[in-house]
């Protein structure tokens, strides 16, 4: 009983994490600027005519890349000088979507 509820519990916070993240930030293009192997990594990134630097954090979600080629990102909206990886979405909903498939088998196998 315990597995289920645990279950259910990372379900919502992967779901949830994925919900912020299509609501709160808008996809773009950026240009990695340096700081590629420490915590935050730095994207150039031009918006209505201006050039903005985004910082992206890096964690187990962000692949590694390389200073100069061009990567999605998506930044906040109300704050643009904050990021996340463009592989985070996309991350985010199959861990949701995966989660929620063996809940289910859970709960079969329960009855």
């Amino acid at each position: 009983m315990e597995a289920l509820v645990m279950g259910i519990l990372l379900d919502m916070i992967f779901f949830a994490r994925f919900l912020y993240i299509k609501t709160q930030f808008y996809k773009t293009k950026g240009v990695a600027n340096g700081n590629d192997r420490r915590y935050t990594s730095e994207f150039i990134y031009g918006y209505r005519g201006h050039n903005y630097v985004c910082s992206v954090t890096n964690n187990i979600f962000s692949r590694y890349h390389v200073r100069g080629d061009v990567y999605t990102i998506f930044v906040k909206k109300h704050n643009p000088y904050n990021g996340v990886m463009g592989s985070e979405l996309t991350i985010y909903m199959v861990l949701s979507i995966v989660e929620f498939i063996f809940v289910g088998l859970y709960i079969v196998l329960l009855l």
